[in-house]
């Protein structure tokens, strides 16, 4: 499935859920998971993670306003692209934006042309293992090739 808009553009595969959506006076924010996504959710998808089913995966790709401190391709935003491939050493259940037993987090923040981005992912490994993300070997590959298709435009459209 091709999803298109504000800018942002990703191809997920079969049986993936998203959306990219821009709330009023809001920054664009996609969405997308490995599960059926609720209908209305935080932008860092705490209603996603709340119900993610073990074996699940959930992405968000949040754009930010320039400005009040914010630099575009300075400080939190030095980077300028996607860590691909990510590595599952870096999913970690401190990063978790809400922290929730079985899961593991990960997010990088990073400018895209002018446009600064935070990329923020969550693992729910199908396994009980001592570190989370050691089991989630196979969602993070997914994710890789998953990401490995978002397309940015330097300009939000």
């Amino acid at each position: 499935m091709l999803l298109r808009a504000h800018g942002i553009e990703i191809e997920l595969p079969a049986g993936w859920d998203g959306r990219i959506y821009k709330r009023p006076s809001g920054d664009p924010t996609l969405h997308a998971a490995s599960f059926a996504l609720p209908r209305d959710d935080g932008d860092f998808g705490s209603g996603a993670t709340a119900r993610m089913p073990h074996g699940g995966t959930f992405f968000a790709l949040r754009e930010y306003r320039p400005g009040d401190g914010l630099v575009p391709g300075a400080g939190l935003f030095a980077s300028r692209q996607l860590p691909l491939p990510l590595d599952t050493r870096r999913f970690h259940p401190r990063a978790l934006q809400v922290g929730r037993r079985g899961q593991a987090g990960f997010q990088h923040f990073l400018t895209w042309g002018e446009r600064p981005f935070c990329l923020y992912a969550v693992v729910k490994p199908d396994v009980r293992a001592a570190v989370v993300a050691s089991g989630a070997g196979h969602q993070v590959e997914r994710l890789n090739r998953i990401l490995s298709t978002v397309v940015l435009q330097t300009k939000s459209q």
